[in-house]
């Protein structure tokens, strides 16, 4: 039911969204941009595709967080497209975990829990949204709730990145 809730009906602007998501995951700098082009693509041919906003601000947010771009716009076009794919769908937890990050680069923590949290309680069998309310916790001081979100999100994705780890050992370094 989910699934079908974030559907498009243009196939093409399903294939450049999706497409966007492989080239974002792969956290380079030339990747990131290839991925804001297939996202910019699929909003293009469909502009009530939700992820795609949200992709399209991750690609904003981590040129900005890895000092890719020295624009200091980009954060404020990650909110932009993070706010742009709520309005068109509340239930995408993507955009609520792109707010989240905004929030904490703008230290308010408090937001970027609830965004987090809300990401979680709409997607609870992905185990990255327990990896980054993990690390956000931690940004706000709060390293002892962290410990078990990481080993929740360990529990979820046996192979799992090596930030679940870092997170882990970051909250006990902490604590």
């Amino acid at each position: 039911e989910s699934l079908a809730q974030e559907s498009t009906e243009s196939l093409e602007a399903y294939d450049y969204e999706k497409r966007g998501w492989w080239y974002k995951h792969q956290l380079t700098r030339e990747d990131n941009e290839q991925a804001r082009r297939m996202f910019e693509r699929a909003i293009e041919l469909d502009p009530q595709l939700a992820s795609a906003y949200a992709g399209l601000g991750f690609t904003y947010y981590e040129a900005w967080s890895q000092q890719w771009s020295q624009d200091p716009e980009s954060l404020d076009r990650a909110y932009e497209m993070a706010q742009k794919a709520i309005a068109l769908d509340d239930s995408n937890a993507g955009a609520h975990v792109l707010l989240g990050w905004v929030y904490l680069w703008n230290k308010q923590h408090d937001l970027a829990i609830a965004q987090h949290e809300l990401a979680l309680a709409l997607s609870p069998n992905e185990a990255d949204h327990y990896g980054d309310l993990a690390q956000v916790l931690i940004f706000a001081g709060r390293p002892a709730e962290a410990v078990d979100l990481v080993e929740k999100a360990m529990q979820l994705r046996p192979r799992y990145p090596v930030q679940y780890p870092f997170t882990l050992g970051f909250a006990y370094l902490l604590l």
